[in-house]
């Protein structure tokens, strides 16, 4: 680091847990790094991760949208596609279990509450607009076979 330069704090699961109760949102510590909470949108209820690591603040809603048994469809991951093409902060996927998933993930150095403010408002602006027109595609698929 230069002269004149200062390192940002990375933020710990302390101040996590200090903005949840900021937020007015209920939560519960799983482990040292990680909580658990939930909320509900207009289409469904969601259950959302928070984890602090070395590097990142990351909140998750997985599933998002339970994979079946013999994976998504055409219709689906075109939607999938389009909307993590479309989604702003967010990021979407599909986990090793075969589950699509929601993402937010923040540096955790400068981390401070209004980057966890924007980062659950946006997890659950995403997900409750986009699990409809998911649901949707799936059962496109499910017709389509």
């Amino acid at each position: 680091m230069s002269e004149g330069e200062t390192a940002l704090a990375r933020t710990t699961p302390a101040e996590i847990a200090r903005f949840f109760r900021r937020y007015g949102w209920s939560f519960e510590r799983l482990e040292g790094d990680t909580f658990r909470t939930g909320f509900r949108g207009k289409s469904a209820a969601f259950v959302a991760l928070v984890r602090v690591t070395r590097h990142w603040v990351v909140f998750t809603v997985n599933p998002l949208l339970k994979g079946p048994e013999r994976g998504f469809g055409a219709a689906t991951l075109r939607a999938l596609a389009l909307a993590n093409q479309h989604a702003n902060l967010a990021k979407l996927g599909i986990d090793d279990d075969g589950d699509a998933f929601i993402n937010v993930e923040l540096p955790a150095e400068g981390f401070e509450f209004a980057h966890f403010v924007a980062a659950i408002g946006a997890l659950a602006h995403f997900a409750d607009t986009l699990v409809v027109p998911l649901l949707q595609a799936q059962i496109v698929d499910e017709r389509n076979l």
